[in-house]
Order: structure tokens, then sequence, then C-alpha cells
């Protein structure tokens, strides 16, 4: 071969060679680049679309985008990190915005309100040395000055200077809305030794900001202090409604309904709308008194969906076996700082005692009982002074004489369950009549004690698994038929009732029973002998009777049931029926009149006469009508509804 074209040969081989690279290579790092374009374009079109639907206030909306993001695209994760302090600031999502503070603390120094969540964060876990030193890094940057103001406030409240707190609050003031979190906390602070200065400073605060819903649930705390429950729980369900993503307001309702004893509305309301949102504390208290007390419908939350200190816990509790309170082992693994969690949290405290209660170790359950932290600030100390009793009489033991052991359980005597009563007693050295004593000798006695304190699905779960035994008083068997019957269903509550001995009690709660399962006729037929009895208990038959026959139409037959009880005849809720016959009949004139008679006293005639004055178009007489209403049941939101739709059927009416 000729040297030239040996040489020229060697060059198109190198050509080629170079060729085949770029081709190849094109095939091979093409694809990735084309990806990454792509990956670029939607992580773009994802970022505007959360922003754009969290400049509409649609947080909620603008979150699932940011959770849901391919977080490989780096050059972007800067921007969408202030995207989610926005968001989660804008949801009040106190757990995460700590857990990305942790991460990220230079990036809050452009997120004033998050900021502020995370500040309030620090004081309510105690880390004053955190608070005070990011406090520092704001005092030259705030544009909010007056919720600032409120923090330092409530850091020197929470180091217990009552009176450092009330220098700070006298030394300035604040225009229009932004004084409203000062004279907030100066109502607080006077209201333990001037009731009347302090709602002064309340009406203060609700005359320049009425909307706020610090005012409103500072106005609820101060009312709940003077006694006025009812007025009270309007403010508290006003400060839900006015921001019903804020956690802090949902539990401050829950909790007030907690307090009166309305178990039911009180995991209504923690249970409510629960998503991967809700804070860590909100969903352990839904998680805890569904369990005890009424079950609600609770997903399981992903654990990557949780965040903040009790987040462990409620993954841990969620994962347990349906029946079993607790388990020490996995307790143990699952949960991080457990002590910690033992030492602070009621909820894991009464899930071990039921965990020993329903293993029947009982001296497990009185140690612990003997040894734990809780017994000034106990959730139920009525109850709690007696499951000590009990074991201690069950166990032989020495009965406590501590009777201020339990914080003050706010009832009085005559609240209190019989057998509460019948047990201090019994540590008295009464001897307890023989159908007490075999109770609390039974499998039953703590699934009774339970069930006197109001914890009914903790009843339930404890009670003995054969029949109740012969000689057990009445009300116990009372008790586990209505406990079935809210917790279960009409079936398994009229199963157990026929089961027993019938009582004139037990004969009137079973018609009740077949009445709201729609059995009309045999609850008629059950409630026939009692209807009678000039009692309270003929009194009621009466009335659920007439009840039955008016949902068959047969209103002469309504009102003959009536009748037969005089006092319930011409009382409010005999009128009520009345009015309801009268309507059943085509005489709607004369139900008007009968519900008119009664509309200062009968939700019920409101309703109607509401109603009506809706159809007439009497707007000022319906909103008055209404309005009351709201006053009466604060929580139903269908009355909200209805007060929104007559103001936009009286607008829409005017143009």
């Amino acid at each position: 071969m000729l040297p030239g074209m040996k040489q020229h040969r060697t060059v198109r081989l190198i050509i080629i060679g170079a060729l085949i690279l770029l081709t190849g290579g094109g095939v091979y790092f093409g694809l990735p680049a084309i990806r990454a374009v792509i990956k670029e374009s939607r992580d773009k079109t994802a970022y505007t679309e959360a922003k754009t639907f969290l400049n509409d206030q649609r947080a909620a909306k603008a979150f699932e985008i940011i959770r849901m993001r391919d977080s490989s695209v780096p050059d972007s994760n800067s921007e969408w990190l202030h995207l989610e302090i926005e968001a989660l600031s804008a949801l009040g999502n106190v757990g995460r915005l700590s857990a990305l503070y942790d991460r990220h603390p230079e990036a809050f120094m452009q997120h004033e309100k998050g900021s502020m969540i995370v500040a309030r964060a620090m004081l309510a876990t105690g880390d004053m040395k955190s608070y005070v030193t990011f406090r520092k890094a704001w005092e030259s940057q705030e544009k909010q000055p007056e919720l600032w103001f409120a923090l330092d406030v409530d850091a020197l409240i929470l180091q217990q200077d009552t009176a450092g707190a009330l220098k700070l609050l006298r030394s300035r003031s604040f225009e229009g809305q932004a004084d409203a979190a000062r004279l907030n906390r100066l109502a607080l602070l006077t209201a333990g030794g001037n009731l009347q200065q302090a709602w002064q400073y309340l009406e203060q605060a609700y005359s320049v900001a009425p909307k706020n819903p610090d005012v409103r649930s500072f106005r609820a705390q101060i009312l709940e202090r003077m006694g006025k429950e009812k007025m009270a729980r309007v403010e508290y369900v006003a400060a839900h409604l006015a921001l019903p993503d804020n956690p802090l307001y949902r539990d401050q309702l829950a909790e007030f309904y907690r307090r009166r004893g309305q178990i039911g509305l009180a995991v209504q309301t923690w249970a409510r709308d629960l998503n991967e949102r809700s804070a860590d504390f909100i969903r352990l208290k839904a998680l805890f008194w569904s369990r005890v007390t009424t079950p609600a419908s609770i997903g399981k939350t992903d654990p990557a969906d949780i965040y903040g200190e009790l987040a462990p816990l409620v993954i841990y509790l969620q994962e347990l076996p349906e029946g079993q309170f607790w388990d020490d082992g996995l307790f143990e693994k699952e949960v991080a700082k457990g002590q910690m969690v033992l030492e602070r949290r009621q909820e894991a405290y009464w899930l071990r005692i039921l965990e020993a209660l329903r293993n029947k170790e009982e001296e497990k359950c009185y140690d612990i009982i003997l040894v734990h932290p809780f017994k000034r600030s106990s959730w139920n100390p009525d109850l709690e002074k007696a499951l000590e009793r009990l074991l201690a009489y069950r166990l032989e033991k020495p009965q406590p004489m501590d009777a201020n052991a339990f914080g003050a359980s706010g009832r009085n005597t005559e609240q209190r369950h019989q057998l509460f009563e019948q047990l201090e007693r019994i540590a008295m050295r009464e001897k307890p009549d023989p159908k007490l004593d075999r109770l609390l000798h039974s499998d039953e006695a703590f699934a009774a004690v339970f069930m006197a304190g109001g914890w009914m699905e903790a009843a339930l779960q404890l009670r003995g698994k054969g029949a109740i035994p012969e000689g057990i008083p009445d009300w116990y068997i009372y008790g586990v038929t209505q406990s079935l019957r809210f917790n279960r269903d009409a079936k398994a509550a009229l199963a157990f009732a026929r089961s027993q001995r019938p009582t004139p009690e037990m004969t009137l709660l079973t018609g009740e029973i077949l009445l709201a399962n729609k059995e009309r006729a045999a609850s008629i037929e059950m409630l026939e002998p009692l209807t009678k009895s000039k009692s309270a208990i003929g009194y009621r038959a009466a009335w659920l009777q007439s009840l039955a026959y008016l949902d068959q139409k047969a209103t002469l037959k309504a009102r003959n049931a009536l009748q037969r009880q005089p006092e319930l005849f011409s009382s409010t809720a005999g009128k009520e029926i009345l009015a309801r016959i009268a309507l059943a009949e085509g005489e709607p004139e004369k139900a008007r009149a009968i519900y008119t008679s009664l509309a200062d006293r009968s939700a019920e005639a409101k309703a109607y006469l509401a109603m009506l004055a809706y159809r007439q178009k009497d707007w000022n007489t319906c909103k008055i009508l209404t309005m009351e209403l709201i006053k009466e049941f604060p929580d139903r939101m269908e009355l909200q509804a209805n007060l929104a739709a007559i103001n936009k059927a009286e607008k829409e009416n005017r143009q």
C-alpha cells in the first residue's frame, strides 16, 4: 500500500470513529438532557400553579402541589422552599414549619408570619434560649410590631413574670385592630382579680377587631370563667369558624366541650376533616378520645405526612391492633423520647391503665395510678379516684384518705354518678349493699367505673366476656344498653336489652330504641303498659308513643296518648306535638298559633316560624329568629348557612 493511501485511510478511520462517538454520545447523552429540560419545564409549571393557588388564598391546594413536586430539580429548590414556608404559614402548620426551620433557619428571615409561628412554637415547648436568639434576629426587621410585642408578653407570662408582662402591656398601645392582641392579654392577666375590668378590655378589643379569632377566643375564656357557658360556646365556635384550619382554635372548642361533659361533640371537633395537614396533637386527641369515649372514623395518616414532637406517638397508636390500648415493647421500639411522653401525655397514662385492666393486671394498674404525675390536672378526677378506690377494695389494700389527691372535678356532688359516691363511702368504712358488692367483685367492675365516668367505649371494651351476673345494679344494665346503642347500633342494644330482666326503665329504653330504629308498631306496643303511670317514666312513655303514632299519621291516637298525661299535654313538649298534629291534619294556621305561643321557649317553634318568615320574605323576622337559634346552638353549621342564605335572598330581592 502506498504511504499516502495509508495516511488517507487513517484519517478516514479517525473521522468515522469521531462520528460514531458523536452519534453514540448523542444517543447516550442526549436523552438525559431532554429529560432534564422536560423536568425543568414541568417544575416551572408546577411552581407557577402552586404560586397562583397561594395568591388566590388557596394554601391547601398550593401545598398539595408543593409536597408532590420533583425535588431532583436542584436549581429550583430554594424557590420551592420559600413557597413552602409561605403555604405552611398560611395553613398555620406548626409542625412542618418547625421541622423546616430546623433544616433551613436562614430562609425564615424572609418570612415574618412563618417566623412568628415558629417563635410561638419555641415558647410552647419551653425552648426559651432559641426564642431569645431568634427574637433578637428579628428586632430590626419586624413589620408587624404588635404581634412580636404579643410574643414578648407571652414569653414573660411563661416565665411567670406577670408583673413584667403587665408593665410591658401598659407601656404602649397600637392603632386600630393592631391593639387587639395587647388588649386581649391585659384582659387575661387582669381576670384573676377583676373580671369586670378584664371584660372591659375585651370589649375594647372587640370594638376594634370584631372578626379577630384571638379576640373571640379570649372572650370565650373569660366568659367561661364567669360561668356564662352558652355565651362562651358562641365565642369558641366563632373563633374556630374564623380560621377553621388553625388547630389551636379547633382544640380550644373541643376542650371546651370536653370540660362541659359533651364528649361526643369534642370528638367530632377533633376528628372532623383530618387530613395530611392536621397537627400532630389534634390527631393524637382524636385517636385517644375516639378509643375511650365515642368512636370516630379516623383514617391512618402516612408517617411522611405528620410532623411534630408527637408524631411518633400518633404513628405508634394508629398501628395498634383493634381492641388493644397499649404495647410496652412496641412503644419502647417506635417512640423516641418515650419517657418524656409517659411523663407529659395523659393519653399514654390512661391507655396504659386500660391495657393493664384489659389484661387483668390489677396490681400493675394500681401502681401506675399511685405514681403518675397528673393528679392535679386529671382529665377525669372522679373516674381516676374511683379507680383507685375500686382497686384498693378488690386488692384489699388500705384506702387512700387524701381527699384532695386529685384535682377538683368541676362538678358538685349532685352531678356525680352514684357509683363514685358509693366508692367514697366504702373508703370511709361503710359496708356496701349486696348488689353493689357483687358488682365490685365481678368482671364488670371496671367497665362500670368507666361507664360512670362517661367513657363508654372503654367500658364496652372492658366488659366481662360472659353474661352479666344476677343481682347487678339496674343502672349498669341500663348503661350498657345505652353504650351499645350509641357506640355500636340499635340491633346490638336491643339484643342485649331483651336478654335482661324487664324493669320499667329498661322497657322505656327499649321502646325508645325501637322508635329511633323506625320500628314504630313494636315501640307502641312496648310503651303501652307504661303510658298511664303517674311518673316520669309514664310521662316520657306517653311522649314517645305520641311521636310513634304521629310518624304513622295516626293523629287521633297521638293526641289521645298525650292526654293520658295531663302534665305532658300542657307542657312545651306536648304543645310542640299538638302543633305537628295540626300540620298533619291540614291546619297550618292552628299550628302557627301554637308555635307563636311557644316562640320564647321552643327551638322547634323558632325554626318553624323562621321558615314561614322566609317564605313570606319577612327578612327581619327570619333573621332575628335564626340568630336566636344560632345563639342557642352555635355549633350547628347549618344555621350559619341558613343565615347566609337569608342575607343573600334579601339582597337579591332588593335588586
